[in-house]
C-alpha cells in the first residue's frame, strides 16, 4: 500500500496583494511571502509590441488602472484586442513578478 501525505516543507502559492507605487514602465508590488519587487516593464513591452493595445501600458495613467486579480496576478482589464475584435485583460503573473523583479 502506498501513502501519500502532504509535505511539512510544501510551497506557497505566490500572489501580489499589494500594489505599492506605479511610475513610468515600473510597478512596485509586494508578495504574499512578504519580499517586494520592481518590475521593469520596457522588456515586457519590446517582447509583446505585436500585442494589439499593449501600447497603452506606456502611459502612466494607464498604468494605475492595474489590480490585483483572484489568482494574485496583477492585470489591466480589456487591454489586448484579438484579431476578430474582442478584449482581453493583461497581465502578469506573481511568478513573472517573482523571478524577473528586482527586490527592493
Amino acid at each position: 500500500m502506498i501513502r501519500f501525505s502532504q509535505s511539512k516543507t510544501a510551497k506557497q502559492m505566490l500572489r501580489v496583494v499589494k500594489i505599492i507605487n506605479i511610475q513610468p514602465n515600473l510597478i512596485d508590488c509586494e508578495l504574499n511571502n512578504c519580499v517586494k519587487k520592481r518590475i521593469d516593464l520596457n522588456g515586457l513591452l519590446q517582447k509583446q509590441g505585436h500585442f494589439k493595445g499593449i501600447d497603452q501600458l506606456k502611459n502612466v495613467h494607464f498604468l494605475e488602472k492595474a489590480r490585483i486579480g483572484a489568482s494574485g496576478e496583477i492585470y489591466w482589464k480589456d487591454t489586448i484586442t484579438t484579431s476578430n475584435n474582442q478584449k482581453w485583460n493583461y497581465n502578469i503573473s506573481p511568478e513573472f513578478v517573482n523571478f524577473y523583479g528586482e527586490t527592493i
